[in-house]
């Protein structure tokens, strides 16, 4: 039996978890230079660290934004399998910023930090439900968070980030106050409902199972009685877009959109990339694929909970594979 590579060997789930966060950091697109330089110095401080990135398949990645003179030499190391790029004690120059976007990194994946101060919030992968003091009951989705703003005049949900399912108590002659859901892009007004709200970056969008919701952009007043030419009424079996100016033309959406709640995705001619999106919102771990697997489409019912599992009979459905890095990075790919 031959001898197991040295560049083979695992490494530990705290190297591990630093080049995955450093992964993180590098994909969402908020990189500084200063960022990479600490990724350098991070990658040069130890062989383990330059290995974990070897085997996490991200040889370049990250490199192609650095000057051609820094990325040279740190290419050489990473290329070298048993090459020290620098020494231990190299380690003491890690900045306080490197530890800090480390250590965010692996704790965003689990619990999320837009989220740590909300009222009420969910982790990676975590599902709650919440019953508001009216008795309205609040599902949140995975990686999401909201805010109470209960008062005299009103009885306000403030998503902060990710999805809820809100059904609403029933309504009684002494109740006055509406029930809304405010996001950055608009306000939704429950009229005895059951209803979808999800918010991601400069969007929101609304799907209504039961009823209807009043939809409004950030634009207008979100007090009812005032005019708003641009409120849509929602009813049920459809949704609507909102950004800060605009509601979208309501449109007809899939019986099944609140299977979530059940821990299921239901999808029916969506596209690969569209579905390992989803799920991967409800991973801890990194979840990537391949280019030219994205467009293929799916048609189906997958588990929430256990992802890989779910990723794993797609394989079985179309001409992917599934291939982990590192233990715990999946990536899926087409067949060859």
């Amino acid at each position: 039996m031959s001898a197991r590579s040295t560049d083979d060997r695992p490494v530990s789930d705290r190297v591990l978890d630093e080049a995955i966060a450093w992964q993180v950091l590098l994909d969402s697109g908020d990189a500084s230079d200063e960022h990479r330089a600490c990724l350098i110095r991070w990658l040069e401080a130890d062989a383990d660290h330059a290995r974990a990135w070897r085997q996490l398949g991200l040889l370049d990645h990250g490199l192609h934004d650095l000057p051609r003179d820094a990325a040279a030499p740190l290419r050489e190391t990473l290329i070298t399998p048993h090459r020290r790029g620098g020494t231990r004690a190299a380690a003491g120059l890690l900045s306080l910023a490197l530890l800090v976007a480390v250590a965010a990194g692996v704790l965003d994946r689990h619990h999320p930090l837009a989220g740590l101060l909300a009222d009420h919030r969910s982790g990676t992968g975590e599902q709650r439900s919440v019953v508001l003091p009216d008795g309205t009951i609040v599902v949140l989705n995975t990686r999401s968070a909201i805010d109470l703003a209960f008062d005299a005049d009103r009885r306000a949900i403030v998503l902060r980030q990710g999805e809820i399912h809100v059904r609403s108590a029933p309504a009684s002659e002494a109740e006055l106050r509406p029930l809304m859901v405010l996001t950055p892009q608009g306000s939704l007004r429950a009229l005895g409902t059951r209803f979808i709200v999800r918010h991601e970056a400069d969007l929101t969008t609304l799907t209504v199972t039961e009823s209807a919701v009043m939809a409004r952009p950030t634009a207008c007043d979100p007090a009812p009685a005032q005019a708003c030419p641009a409120e849509r009424r929602v009813s049920a079996g459809h949704g609507v877009w909102l950004r800060a100016d605009a509601v979208g033309e309501p449109t007809p959406v899939r019986p099944d959109a609140d299977a979530w709640i059940d821990g299921m995705l239901v999808v029916e001619n969506a596209t690969l990339g569209e579905v390992v999106a989803e799920l991967a919102r409800h991973r801890a771990a990194p979840l990537t694929i391949a280019a030219d697997a994205a467009s293929l489409r799916v048609t189906g019912t997958v588990p929430l909970a256990d992802t890989e599992r779910a990723l794993t009979a797609l394989t079985h459905a179309l001409p992917v594979r599934l291939v982990k890095r590192g233990g715990v990075w999946l990536h899926v790919e087409r067949e060859r």
